[in-house]
């Protein structure tokens, strides 16, 4: 179930590189409670995440462009469809 909810946390240079690299979860901390390294502000669903007493752990996952390549296939199919349609109504 998706709440709508977001949390804004703070990571570092290292914990982005990882997320980058494939690392499946990622540290971040709450304003106040971050390391001083730990610089990049994030904003992330309460629903990936795992809010734990002194730090939240962020899931990730890299889609390495299926998403993409998904929307682009269902994008085509529903222009040729509204094609079809305008041309009957012409």
């Amino acid at each position: 179930m998706a709440t709508g909810l977001s949390l804004h946390l703070y990571t570092t240079k290292q914990e982005l590189d990882n997320a980058k690299n494939g690392v499946s979860t990622i540290v971040a901390w709450a304003v106040g409670k971050q390391p001083k390294d730990a610089l990049y502000h994030i904003s992330a669903s309460v629903d990936i995440c795992d809010v734990l007493e002194e730090e939240v752990r962020v899931n990730v996952f890299n889609t390495d462009g299926e998403l993409e390549k998904m929307s682009l296939k269902m994008g085509e199919g529903f222009a040729a469809e509204l094609e079809k349609v305008f041309k009957q109504l012409a």
